[in-house]
């Protein structure tokens, strides 16, 4: 058990303090409590909701400690699970996407070259799968992502789904223009 101090003051918090304001202070303490191996089969247990996992990937946005590194492929094929659905509708299933490649993206350096390259796969089709999803859902993180497990074949992908908007479009552009320089796969 991580910070064992932590857990009286995390739990006084949650005695005081009501849902759906405590709901990251039960993430946080999901993350003390667990081991690495309880915290997989929770990421995989298709009963609890998404939304808890949701929130346990934000508290892993400020850091992410080495023993829970290999769990980040249990949250990548928990988002391949749900991708039909992440990538056609607002709700839980998009809001995971969006906290899973932002945590990618914000240890990019650390995480990503930590991934297996099965892992490495599925999260290239599942960031695949939101670059050309209609832009009401589309997770512009996802273009971003490409360039660090895409391969030059999805710059095509990219500079057919760029968005209209200005800003957007840019994100897309550099995305292509990274992954054109990739040796071809």
């Amino acid at each position: 058990m991580r910070h064992p101090e932590l857990l009286p003051a995390v739990r006084g918090a949650l005695e005081r303090i009501a849902p759906p304001a405590s709901e990251g202070l039960r993430a946080l303490l999901r993350l003390l409590e667990s081991s690495p191996e309880e915290l997989r089969v929770w990421i995989e247990d298709e009963s609890v909701p998404v939304e808890q996992k949701t929130k346990v990937l934000t508290v892993l946005d400020e850091e992410v400690p080495d023993e829970l590194v290999p769990l980040l492929p249990s949250f990548i094929f928990l988002a391949q699970s749900i991708i039909e659905v992440a990538s056609t509708r607002k709700g839980q299933e998009r809001r995971f996407c969006d906290r899973l490649f932002t945590l990618l993206l914000l240890h990019r350096e650390r995480l990503l070259p930590a991934l297996p390259p099965k892992a490495r796969a599925v999260l290239r089709e599942v960031a695949r799968r939101m670059v050309a999803a209609p832009e009401t859902v589309r997770i512009i993180k996802a273009a971003t992502l490409l360039e660090y497990v895409g391969h030059r074949e999805d710059a095509d992908l990219l500079a057919e789904h760029k968005p209209q908007d200005e800003v957007l479009g840019r994100v897309y552009e550099e995305a292509v223009e990274v992954l054109r320089k990739l040796p071809p796969a």
